[in-house]
């Protein structure tokens, strides 16, 4: 009950103002410019959805906006929230799948994760979400309780179908975006590990090749201070060869250093997107063990959970919750491009918003 009077309040106006602010990074900076920040800008809209869900809720429960227990206004909560979880999840598997192709396949990469496929991509996940959750309409409604107040639950008349629902949503919701998820993960972990070692590998490439070079300057210089007796004419000519020599390299260099950052770049950016759908499996695991546990060996049988069991599952459902209002904190932890990016924006709106008030305070 502590938990649910002060956890919850927390974390939905932590999480409501930090997919406020992803969002607005994500679409009015740069980071506009790739195709990733469409997913993850899609998924923080996502998450607010499901938040204000919770918070109209959380005033229903404690008794200051009575909404959620009346009649039309129970269904749209519960359709809205559940269009925002099922969106949270396949969004999060969109995402993990355009940056497993950046790393499976970096050569194909430019062709195919582009920022219009990317908004095709949202558009085809929010029209079904949308189409696939219109069943809440008519399974949820106001059922009287023995007191005579009204509650916003399932009809009983729909429970037959609703398990139904339940099997399929657990497979659809659950079971194949984790397998999904999951190798998916471990197949870029694998890849950013190899090229963690091969960065490594070649940094240390690099400084023996600088050391010996700096030998054989050293070598040539002597060597040419002790035969002078050469010509003018072949100092110079050995002197131009090795110049254009010298450029070519610095040249090949610097374009195999612009792809390798380049790459390292992107690196950064599946490692970001790494943690994010990790921490989402983490967080949603429990809750939907916990469901399934009681769906196979409780509800198909009839009958009633552990109270042990049902106080674990408000546990799990407070994690699960932390999923939709976490994801700003991961962005501003390890992602440094999207803290410039923010921390320029707010700059900007602060300087603009001192200008407005010095324009204010000086007109007549």
């Amino acid at each position: 009950n502590i938990l649910n009077d002060y956890y919850i309040p927390f974390i939905i106006f932590v999480g409501l103002l930090g997919n406020m602010l992803s969002c607005i990074v994500f679409l009015t900076t740069h980071l506009k410019m790739r195709s990733s920040s469409y997913y993850l800008a899609a998924l923080a809209v996502a998450d607010f959805g499901f938040l204000t869900m919770l918070l109209l809720v959380y005033l229903s429960n404690a008794a200051i906006l009575e909404v959620y227990n009346q009649a039309g206004w129970c269904q749209l909560i519960l359709y809205v929230s559940s269009v925002c979880g099922v969106l949270s999840v396949w969004l999060i598997v969109a995402f993990t799948v355009e940056r497993f192709i950046a790393v499976q396949y970096p050569l194909q990469r430019p062709q195919i994760c582009t920022v219009s496929r990317a908004k095709l991509i949202i558009c085809v996940i929010v029209t079904i979400a949308l189409i696939s959750q219109s069943y809440t309409f008519i399974t949820a409604g106001i059922v009287k309780r023995q007191d005579g107040t009204g509650e916003c639950a399932l009809i009983q008349e729909h429970f037959n179908t609703m398990q139904t629902i339940s099997i399929i949503d657990t497979i659809v919701a659950l079971i194949g975006p984790f397998i999904l998820i999951v190798v998916m993960n471990t197949m870029i972990a694998r890849n950013l590990f190899l090229f963690r070692k091969r960065f490594q590998n070649r940094m240390m490439l690099g400084d023996y090749l600088t050391t010996n070079d700096n030998r054989s300057d050293l070598n040539l210089h002597q060597i040419q201070y002790v035969g002078s007796r050469r010509t003018t004419s072949q100092q110079s000519n050995n002197s131009t060869s090795r110049n254009h020599t010298s450029r070519s390299d610095v040249s090949g260099c610097i374009h195999s250093g612009r792809h390798f950052v380049s790459t390292r770049n992107q690196q950064n950016i599946t490692k970001m997107l790494l943690l994010i759908s990790s921490v989402f499996i983490l967080l949603n695991l429990p809750s939907y063990v916990a469901r399934i546990y009681v769906f196979f060996f409780f509800s198909l049988w009839e009958e009633e959970p552990p109270t042990q069991l049902w106080c674990m599952q408000q546990f799990f459902m407070l994690l699960y919750y932390t999923n939709f209002s976490i994801n700003f904190l991961l962005y501003a932890m390890c992602g440094i491009t999207f803290r410039r990016c923010l921390w320029k924006m707010m700059r900007k709106n602060l300087k603009s918003l001192n200008r407005t008030c010095s324009t204010s305070q000086g007109s007549p």
